[in-house]
């Protein structure tokens, strides 16, 4: 239940929106981001992804390793949101080059975080980002079934302007890509 940046967990412990901290990640919080995405995942897909095609996807592209690799490259930006040491939430954005193009290619915050705008917090550090990387234009990527996703990015301004195939795992499905303009 949520009530005026409060929520409420199992009918008892307490959230609040303003105790949840915002930083840029570090490289030791690779395992914390693991979890959000794994977790975020199983909630958002897992009713037209299979578990295994999720897992084989995390464990390939989002090993411990290898997001501490994405660390140390410097056309990725990622925040992670916290609650009292525990990372609730993840935000990763995309310096394209080859596309010219600034991607969120990641906002994800665990279900029993949700509600509490921390997407929107993240979101709006996306678009400080882009703006201070000097682009004009943010790019995102969402899958059709994931309605709850596409709908939140249409109500943020987003256009969806083409369709490429999201292959996860063994899986594939459409994937559509939005574009909003900045305003500065």
């Amino acid at each position: 239940m949520e009530t005026g940046g409060i929520k409420i967990c199992k009918g008892v412990f307490l959230i609040k929106a303003e105790d949840i901290i915002i930083r840029k990640w570090q490289e030791n919080d690779a395992a914390g981001v693991r979890k959000v995405l794994k977790l975020s995942w199983e909630k958002a897909y897992a009713s037209f992804i299979p578990q295994t095609d999720l897992d084989l996807y995390l464990d390939k592209t989002y090993s411990e390793s290898l997001l501490r690799n994405m660390f140390n490259n410097p056309y990725f930006i990622c925040y992670v949101a916290e609650f009292e040491n525990t990372i609730c939430g993840w935000l990763k954005l995309t310096m394209d080059k080859s596309e010219s193009r600034f991607y969120i290619s990641s906002i994800y915050v665990l279900p029993e975080f949700q509600g509490l705008k921390i997407g929107d917090k993240l979101f709006n550090i996306a678009c400080e980002e882009a703006t201070r990387n000097n682009y004009k234009e943010i790019y995102i990527g969402v899958m059709t079934q994931n309605a709850k996703a596409l709908k939140w990015y249409q109500n943020l301004g987003f256009k969806f302007i083409e369709e490429k195939p999201f292959i996860m795992g063994r899986t594939s499905v459409p994937h559509l890509i939005g574009s909003m303009i900045l305003n500065k």
